[in-house]
């Protein structure tokens, strides 16, 4: 199937030369970005039990889209860029490592209108940092102030502020609860319920053995959700907690946890090994000033 790809449309413009990420009252937010980056103020971020201290920067408001990401693959395809295209492309055959059905995914999820909006996923550290990169040059282009902000993958210490703040909540909406106070799941996740929980009498331990149902009456979204889904944090993020799991700069980790995850495993501070591209792994931007 054949893809429109629609105009590249502009995501920041700052023109202020004075302009620095670490005095807020330097700048006017809504006069100088997008709504679709958002301010995190400089804290503490509490990572492995250690203390950091983060300085302020701008995070995209939710993953990276196939809409965004299309738009990145246009560019390089118009400007015959071949070997960036090789290592930017979609692994769509990403999709046949779940076990289930999934002919569908590999032929529409990246490229249908139904999922433009969805977080792309299925494709690897190297592309997501190339992302950044041609972001960040796309800014140049429309800025006054041309190599004063980097674009690029979140650390692990600015995932844990831009989820947590000033919080010690297990979960970004500032909660140790998988549920809003009004029952409502605050994520997408994989659910379990007392169908599924088997004591293995042996033992005496509890195991977690899944009962027959359709797959999408577990309350997944289609899989995946929406990169705007739920509800935001603190910061105005959606989906910091779930979906897919976020890419970091360091190589082979994603925090947060996807829809592929149970509740424990989608905590703020959970980690996730991945090798290479996959459907339940994904990224954000973050712009910082050098």
């Amino acid at each position: 199937m054949k893809t429109r790809l629609f105009p590249i449309f502009l995501l920041v413009i700052l023109t202020i030369e004075s302009f620095t990420l670490s005095d807020k009252k330097s700048f006017d937010l809504k006069k100088h970005l997008t709504k679709a980056f958002v301010y995190v103020p400089s804290g503490i971020a509490i990572v492995n039990g250690d203390s950091v201290s983060i300085q302020a920067f701008y995070v995209y408001n939710k993953e990276v889209t196939n809409f965004d990401y299309l738009e990145f693959l246009y560019d390089l395809k118009s400007k015959g860029e071949l070997e960036s295209l090789k290592i930017a492309a979609i692994d769509t055959l990403g999709w046949n490592s779940l076990n289930f059905s999934n002919q569908a995914y590999v032929q529409y999820y990246h490229n249908h209108p139904a999922y433009r909006d969805y977080p792309v996923v299925n494709i690897s550290h190297e592309a997501a940092q190339m992302y950044c990169k041609w972001l960040g040059e796309r800014y140049d282009q429309k800025s006054a102030t041309t190599g004063k902000f980097k674009f690029r993958l979140m650390e692990k210490a600015e995932y844990v502020r831009a989820a947590r703040g000033d919080s010690e909540a297990n979960y970004a909406w500032n909660s140790n609860s998988l549920r809003n106070s009004g029952g409502k799941i605050q994520c997408n996740f994989t659910q379990f319920g007392s169908e599924d929980i088997h004591r293995n009498e042996e033992t005496g331990k509890l195991e977690i053995i899944v009962a027959p149902r359709d797959f999408w009456d577990n309350g997944f979204s289609d899989i995946l959700a929406p990169s705007v889904s739920y509800w935001t944090n603190q910061f105005n993020i959606y989906n910091l907690n779930g979906n897919v799991a976020e890419m970091i700069v360091e190589n082979g980790v994603a925090m947060g946890g996807s829809w592929r995850n149970t509740g424990y495993d989608v905590r703020v501070e959970s980690e996730q090994k991945y090798i290479g591209p996959n459907p339940s792994t994904g990224f954000r931007v973050v712009i910082s000033a050098f």
